[in-house]
Parts: C-alpha cells; sequence; structure tokens
C-alpha cells in the first residue's frame, strides 16, 4: 500500500469517527432537550392543573357563599314571616278553644275526651275532677253516674275559679291536665304544628278549632 492509499485510509477513518461522534453528541443533545422539555411539559402542566383546582375552588366557594347568604336571607324572612303568622294564630287559637268549652255541645265533647284519656292512664280510686265554672251540675252529672258505675269511687266535680276553660282530674298523685292552660303547655310543638297548618292551608286553624 502506498502512500496515497495509506493517508485515503486514514482520512476515511478519521471521518466515520467524526460521523460517529457527531451522532453520539446529537442523540445526546436530543435526548437532554427532549428530557428538558418533558420537565418542562410537566411544570407547565402541574401548574395549569394547580390554576385550574385553585380557580374551580375559588368558584365553587363563591357559589357557596352566595347560596349560604341566599338561604340565609331566605331563612330569615321565612322566620320572620312564621313570628307575624304565629303571633297572629296564637291568640285566635286560645278564643277558639274558650269558645269549644263556652259552647255545651263541644264543651261535652271535651269533657268526654278528657275522661277517656283519664280512663286509659289514672288509676281507680277517688278522681277528683276540676273544671272551669259555668259547667253546670245538670250537664256533668249524666257522666259522673257512668264514672261512678265503673269505678270503686263515686268521683267528685269542684268547679274551679282558677280554670278558664276545660278540667284536670287527679287520682292518686296523678294528674291529666285538660285545661286550655294545660292543652297549650307544649307552646314550642303546638306552634309548630300550627305552623304547618297555616303554611299548608290558610284556613285550616279555623277548621281545626270548630
Amino acid at each position: 500500500m502506498n502512500l496515497d492509499e495509506r493517508e485515503a485510509g486514514l482520512i476515511a477513518l478519521i471521518n466515520a469517527y467524526r460521523d460517529d461522534t457527531c451522532r453520539t453528541l446529537l442523540d445526546a443533545a436530543r435526548a437532554q432537550a427532549s428530557a428538558v422539555l418533558g420537565r418542562t411539559y410537566r411544570a407547565e402542566r402541574h401548574r395549569l392543573h394547580a390554576r385550574i383546582v385553585a380557580e374551580r375552588a375559588d368558584a365553587r366557594a363563591r357559589i357557596h357563599a352566595a347560596r349560604a347568604e341566599h338561604d340565609t336571607r331566605a331563612r330569615t324572612g321565612g322566620e320572620r314571616a312564621a313570628t307575624r303568622l304565629l303571633t297572629s294564630a296564637w291568640p285566635r287559637l286560645r278564643q277558639r278553644l274558650a269558645a269549644r268549652w263556652a259552647a255545651p255541645d263541644t264543651r261535652r265533647e271535651w269533657a268526654v275526651s278528657a275522661l277517656d284519656q283519664a280512663r286509659r292512664v289514672l288509676p281507680d280510686g277517688l278522681w277528683t275532677i276540676r273544671h272551669a265554672p259555668g259547667w253546670s251540675a245538670a250537664e256533668w252529672q249524666p257522666l259522673a253516674a257512668d264514672l261512678a258505675a265503673e269505678r270503686t269511687t263515686e268521683p267528685r266535680f269542684i268547679a274551679d275559679g282558677a280554670l278558664a276553660a276545660g278540667l284536670t282530674i287527679t287520682s292518686g298523685g296523678a294528674l291529666l291536665d285538660a285545661s286550655l292552660e294545660g292543652l297549650l303547655k307544649d307552646r314550642a310543638r303546638l306552634e309548630a304544628r300550627l305552623l304547618a297548618l297555616l303554611t299548608l292551608e290558610p284556613g285550616a286553624v279555623e277548621r281545626t278549632t270548630r
């Protein structure tokens, strides 16, 4: 092999080494660029996701606050309306109940209902029945006769000026309070029921107290 041939072979070897080195460097550069782009993309995607999550949370918080404010205003308005309604209805309920006791027919219904309850819950023995004035002996004597026939001791009927309407029945230390005040004692429960009736149908209170 002459000098020219050796020189040409050496140049070819150098060129091949150069090409391999360039390819290696380019591949490394591409890999590094890809990694940088990947990291940048992931970082941007993470930041975008975090921003979206934050904006959604902020939007939900604003919506929740708006709903809470709306509900509070509605509840406050509803409570005020309910208070006005009950303030107006409660005296009318008392008046209607008092009117029922004042009328002989509904007074008898009231007394019979109270005595039926007493039969279920009060012990045998002496029953003391205190009633609002105005309930004549002619009205309560038939009821007293029925009680005397079924019990061991004849009941006592006593007019009590402290009662505005209705009656109370005591026996052996137990008390059944069917007076006007006794019926209205659990005001919270009655107001809830009254409010439900008034909300469902405007004329309900008058009908239920007739």
